[in-house]
């Protein structure tokens, strides 16, 4: 065996380690995040959700751009893993070496997509989502087609920002009464521990003349004239909340 030969060969055996190791990153990775895709299915700000319809919350084009991106991006991970894959274990290099080195380099490079996917499923999945609102019930504060970032809280306090869901509608709304709070709603008005927080009753309200349960908040939107909310549907349960809205990425100009 020639000098050219042996050199190509521990060559060979370099590519080749380097090349199974990309392929075990690769898609031990890529079995992350397919079983996280999965389990988090249920979370219904997931931004990856293959259930989408009517009854979900509106995505932002910022939503639709982010998930088409990574499709794509993903898709073109897998191409060439696979590629990687025959290569390596069906010995192509055999005949063309500088073919091997290329697919590999290439492999190198999208070796961190299924990694930058398992943090952006984790952040998205339990931490915080984006989402468009749909109205003007929480005009002045959010505008129609509003882009926000939402924090999956499930603790709050008085004027904090929540997302709800009521009769598979989502809800965007500020908390004006805590567990433990004295609420009264009568006809004239909403008051809370003794304090008149709102005096217009929309059609249909429910009156109301206890201490707010734990676990439960009275909701209202800013725009108290063409809202619904806590007036109608009465107190939101933590179970019906699926977050704290923390910030508004666009900042609409309301009608």
């Amino acid at each position: 065996m020639g000098f050219e030969e042996v050199n190509e060969l521990e060559q060979l055996k370099k590519l080749m380690k380097k090349s199974k190791s990309l392929l075990i990153s690769f898609f031990l990775f890529l079995f992350f995040d397919i079983v996280l895709f999965i389990y988090l299915q249920k979370n219904q700000l997931f931004m990856f959700s293959l259930t989408k319809n009517d009854e979900m919350i509106p995505n932002s084009l910022i939503t639709d751009i982010f998930s088409f991106f990574f499709y794509t991006i993903i898709l073109i991970a897998v191409i060439v893993f696979s590629a990687l894959l025959i290569i390596t274990f069906k010995k192509v290099y055999n005949t063309n070496i500088s073919t091997y080195k290329k697919v590999l380099n290439i492999a190198d490079i999208f070796n961190i997509v299924p990694i930058f996917l398992f943090l952006a499923i984790i952040v998205n999945g339990f931490f915080v989502s984006l989402a468009q609102v749909d109205g003007e019930s929480m005009a002045p504060t959010f505008c129609d087609n509003d882009t926000v970032i939402i924090f999956y809280n499930d603790d709050f306090v008085a004027n904090d920002i929540m997302i709800v869901k009521w009769d598979d509608h989502f809800l965007i709304k500020r908390v004006v009464g805590l567990p433990g709070d004295e609420l009264i709603v009568n006809e004239t008005g909403v008051y809370i521990n003794g304090i008149l927080i709102e005096s217009y009753l929309p059609v249909g309200y429910q009156e109301f003349n206890d201490i707010i349960p734990d676990g439960y908040y009275f909701v209202l939107g800013d725009n108290r004239e063409h809202s619904l909310d806590s007036r109608v549907i009465s107190l939101i349960g933590k179970d019906d909340v699926l977050g704290e809205v923390i910030y508004n990425m666009t900042n609409g100009t309301c009608e």
